[in-house]
Order: structure tokens, then C-alpha cells, then sequence
């Protein structure tokens, strides 16, 4: 989706982004139906072979994009490699291979044997087959490499409709045991193309939320999004210059809300909405279109505009990555061409004023939307329940936001900081850092327990 370019991506960039090795532009090409799971496999293992082989000359021509080729060339490429055997040890051997979709990048995870450790190499395809990234994590455990991984099955789920056309989603609707009426959470996804379970490598935490709220009696409805399921619809010029943050996620939100209404295991007075990222942020919008929301979960929303968080990003990124000159570089080039469109994006004062190539990719329209909006001066003026949720490892939406929120709210909302969790609600040690998220984990326990216990008390 080239008009959408970079902000749909950019609250997730570092989701799918680097190492010190690894920069690269998060723009998520048109979708290409021509190209099968097999064949991204099969360039993936190809690339890694000529790579682990040293091959580096052969691996710099084996499809990377242009960002790839500018920020990791054969002589980086022989450097990082010489750091991971001087700290993992030899090569030893290929264990197996995972396929994943992560915010509309192809990812292929390639599990493998070290001398010291295990390593999980991550090749990651835009969708038209370039390779947009390459990265590696230490592996906890191989053992979703050596078996085949497990297919999600819909027997305590309903596979649901819903939408108004041409956008009608596709989402599942999870129902507790019982006849209900069951109070019922819809689960409202961060920026990017994101799947109903809000896939990252192999971590799926709305997948997490979902399964955990409903052992506890609560319904939920997760859905895969507009951007993720209709992106060759949203290639059209005219459509996009007009794309605003209602229709990536807000108007969706509110056919949610009315497509649970017409389940009779709902209970129509207790339907939540809970926002994680972008999705936290624009809650209170969701709440203030329906009289049918009866409270908001925010997890790791932001309070700061878009584009200021992206900067602070760069900042972190810039202070956590290697010190390495091509690193330096690649990552400086980005905070610049960022600082220019951000001086752009905040001098927007009509939709004419400036080009989507010059705002990130992005219509002035959609930022128009977005740079003077202040989610709490909505949120205080809703009379229903709000809690508000923050790892405090976060770094994309960092704890400072969080105080945002009470300072803005104050005892209107109820609020709770975990130390060691992560923007995925994941725990962890340190900084956080891109790479984290291709660690397999889930969402904790105690977050998911949070969650029901404040439905429970405030959701009558």
C-alpha cells in the first residue's frame, strides 16, 4: 500500500525493524497474490544459506531492497557475523523453519543450532518479495521449529461478518461456556495492516487476550483490520487522499459495537472497547460515536501527537543500537528525512498544502486528523468507566504517556504500571529493544487478570 505508506507502520516500526545490522524503511508495498508462502520459504533459506556460508557478495544480490542494500552491504555484512561467532559460537546446523505475517511483512523465522546458543534468523519480505530486513534473537527454546506448529481452531469461537461494504472484516467471536448474557470486550488494534490477532513474528497478543478474558466469563471479538484485509482497495489515489483515522480504525470499531448488539449472548450493556497503541489512543473517540460502549481499556495508548512519538523513537533507537558507522549512518539518514516531514506535517493547515510523498507517504488529510487530537480532553468528557494500562519497558508509547493520561484524567480513570512489561504487555529484562518482539511470548497473566477483575467491578 504505498499511499499509506509509513504512519501505518511507524507506531510499529521497530516491531519489524533492526538490530544495529538492520534498517530499513517500514513501507509495506502493494500485495502480490501471485507470490505463495512456499516461495518466500524458499528465498528465505536462500538468502540464509549464502549468508551463514559467507557468502556475503551473493547474499547483498539475493533480492534486498534498496534500503537494505544501502544500510547492510557485504562488508557489514561480514562484520555482524563475525560478532555473532565470536558471541554464539560456530554454525552448526539448520533446525527448521516458521512463516509469519507481522504487520504486513513477510517474516521467515529459521531456527538454528551455535555452539553456544541457539539463534532464530528472521528474513523479513515486503509483500511484492524484496527482502526488508534481516535480524537475529536468541532462541528460548526451538521446539516450534522441530514440530509442526499448532493451526488456531474456531470450536470456542464463532467466525463472524461484519462491516459495511466494500469493507466488511472478517473477525472471531469468542463466547464463554454458559448461556450468558456475558459482558464482551472488542479488541481495537495498534497501526498497520494487523491481523485480527495482532501478529508480530510469532507473538499473537490480542490472540492472548482473547483466550485469557474468556475463561474468565468475558466475550470477545477480535477482528482483522481494514488496512490488512482490503490493502489492494486502498491502493486507488482518490481513496487514499480522502483515508482518514476513521476509516483505519474508528468507523470499524463502531460496526463492532453494533454487530455484538445483535448477539443474544451479549449483554448490550456491557460491551467494552479495549485499544492497544493506536487503538488506546483513538478510544475515547470510539466511545464518544456510540451510546452502546460502556467503558474503555487503554493499553500502551499514546497521549503526544503521531509524529512526535515517531522522533522519539529515533532518538531511542539511536541511543540503544550499535555503534557500528553503517548503523550510525543509516539510522541518521532516517531521523533526518523524519525531522523534515514532521516540520512539514505539523505546518498542515488544509489538505492542498503539501504532497504524500513529503509527509512519509502519507495524505494531509489523515494527518490533518491527528496532530491538534488530544485523546484525554475527549476522554473527560465521557461518563463511563476508563482503566488505563502501561509496561513500563514500553518504548514506543514510553510511561511518560502514561502520566499524561492521569494528569489529564486524574480519579476519573483507573490506572495500572508494570515494571518488567514491554509495548506488547510481554515481560522482559533491560531496555527494550526491536528484537525483543521476535522472542515468543505472551501477554501477562496478570494484565489479562487486571482486565477482568476492573470489568467485573466497573462494568455493571
Amino acid at each position: 500500500m504505498k499511499k499509506i505508506g509509513i504512519v501505518l507502520l511507524m507506531m510499529v516500526l521497530i516491531l519489524v525493524a533492526c538490530k544495529s545490522d538492520d534498517v530499513k524503511e517500514p513501507v509495506v508495498e502493494t500485495s502480490d497474490p501471485e507470490i505463495e508462502d512456499s516461495v518466500f520459504i524458499e528465498k528465505g533459506i536462500a538468502f540464509f544459506d549464502l549468508y551463514i556460508e559467507k557468502d556475503f557478495e551473493g547474499a547483498y544480490e539475493a533480492g534486498l531492497d534498496q534500503t537494505m542494500k544501502s544500510a547492510f552491504k557485504p562488508d557489514t555484512m561480514a562484520s555482524v557475523f563475525a560478532q555473532i561467532e565470536t558471541t554464539y559460537g560456530g554454525y552448526k546446523e539448520r533446525v527448521g523453519e516458521l512463516l509469519s505475517n507481522s504487520q504486513g511483512f513477510i517474516v521467515v523465522s529459521i531456527g538454528t543450532h551455535h555452539t553456544s546458543k541457539d539463534l532464530i534468523y528472521n528474513v523479513v519480505f515486503n509483500e511484492s518479495g524484496e527482502i526488508a530486513g534481516f535480524h537475529f534473537n536468541e532462541a528460548t527454546t526451538l521446539d516450534d521449529f522441530t514440530n509442526e506448529p499448532a493451526t488456531e481452531s474456531n470450536d470456542n469461537g464463532k467466525a463472524v461478518l461484519f462491516g459495511k461494504a466494500p469493507y466488511e472484516l472478517e473477525g472471531t467471536l469468542l463466547l464463554p461456556e454458559g448461556q450468558g448474557p456475558f459482558p464482551a470486550v472488542i479488541l481495537v488494534h495498534g497501526s498497520g495492516p494487523n491481523d485480527r490477532d495482532e501478529t508480530i513474528y510469532q507473538n499473537k497478543p490480542f490472540k492472548d487476550i482473547a483466550e485469557g478474558l474468556v475463561e474468565r466469563g468475558i466475550a470477545v471479538l477480535r477482528y482483522d483490520k481494514r488496512t490488512y484485509t482490503h490493502a489492494s482497495q486502498l491502493t486507488d489515489p482518490e481513496v487514499m487522499d480522502n483515508f482518514t483515522i476513521y476509516d483505519e480504525t474508528i468507523d470499524d470499531a463502531g460496526y463492532a459495537v453494533e454487530y455484538l448488539k445483535t448477539i443474544d449472548q451479549i449483554n448490550v450493556n456491557r460491551i467494552v472497547v479495549l485499544g492497544h497503541s493506536l487503538g488506546g489512543n483513538q478510544a475515547p473517540r470510539i466511545a464518544s460515536q456510540s451510546d452502546s460502549v460502556a467503558g474503555i481499556v487503554i493499553l500502551g495508548g499514546n497521549v503526544s501527537p503521531l509524529q512526535k512519538l515517531m522522533l522519539d523513537q529515533y532518538h531511542y533507537l539511536a541511543e540503544i543500537q550499535g555503534t557500528d558507522e553503517a548503523s550510525k549512518k543509516a539510522i541518521e539518514a532516517q531521523m533526518e528525512l523524519v525531522t523534515d516531514a514532521i516540520s512539514k506535517i505539523e505546518a498542515i493547515t488544509s489538505p492542498d498544502d503539501f504532497s504524500a510523498e513529503e509527509l512519509l507517504g502519507v495524505p494531509a488529510r489523515y494527518w490533518m486528523d491527528l496532530i491538534h487530537y488530544n485523546p484525554t480532553e475527549i476522554a473527560s468528557d465521557l461518563d463511563i468507566p476508563i482503566l488505563i494500562l502501561q509496561g513500563e519497558r514500553d518504548y514506543q508509547v514510553p510511561p511518560s504517556e502514561f502520566e499524561l493520561w492521569k494528569s489529564g484524567l486524574g480519579d476519573q480513570a483507573s490506572y495500572g504500571l508494570y515494571p518488567d512489561l514491554n509495548h506488547l504487555f510481554m515481560p522482559g529484562e533491560g531496555k527494550s529493544s526491536p528484537e525483543e518482539y521476535a522472542v515468543p511470548g505472551h501477554v501477562s497473566v496478570e494484565v489479562i487478570q487486571d482486565i477482568s477483575d476492573w470489568i467485573n467491578e466497573k462494568i455493571k
